[in-house]
């Protein structure tokens, strides 16, 4: 029910009220109903003009997002890390994060890799943001004089940053999923 329409209704019972209230014969007095109606004019001819409905941005878990990377797009060979790996590789202590995801392929032929990761403190971002560029460096020194074809896709790869998100994508389809990742993060 709108603003406007209770406005009515309340005033209704208003008059209603006033009229039993007026006394025992039933009646109110002039003045309360002529006063009482002047309200309920006001209250319909005042427009109440809503509030604009704002969207708001909403960031989605980081696991939804990769999901939604699974759904569009076919990763090679797929496997993710845990707390344990983040720290004995790359020097990632993931009590600073958040929430994350990091996958890579486990076929060592592959350069394929997405890490998206949260940050608690926008702090610490920057320092989260060279460990991941130190997860290129490596990939791309892997890569380098055996595999040309892996080796171009891990040049193209840049770490990149959205308030406390860092995110890292290796692979043939990172215009795809940096896009997803990019919606998921509104």
């Amino acid at each position: 029910m709108t603003l406007k329409k209770r406005r009515i209704r309340g005033l209704t019972l208003v008059i209603a009220g006033a009229m039993l209230l007026g006394g025992c014969s039933g009646q109110a007095s002039q003045e309360e109903i002529v006063e009482v109606l002047e309200e309920t004019n006001v209250a319909k001819t005042d427009s109440v003009q809503a509030e604009p409905i704002i969207e708001q941005e909403v960031t989605k878990p980081l696991a939804e997002i990769y999901a939604e990377i699974q759904k569009g797009v076919e990763l090679y060979s797929p496997m993710e890390f845990d707390d344990e790996f983040l720290m004995n590789y790359y020097g990632i202590d993931a009590s600073l994060l958040e929430e994350y995801v990091f996958s890579m392929s486990e076929d060592a032929a592959s350069a394929e890799t997405i890490v998206v990761m949260k940050a608690k403190s926008s702090s610490d971002v920057e320092s989260l943001s060279a460990s991941l560029q130190v997860v290129v460096d490596e990939k791309r020194n892997e890569m380098e004089n055996y595999l040309p074809e892996q080796f171009a896709i891990v040049e193209k790869a840049e770490v990149e940053t959205k308030d406390n998100y860092i995110w890292l994508v290796i692979s043939e389809n990172e215009d795809t999923i940096k896009k997803i990742i990019e919606d998921g993060l509104k």
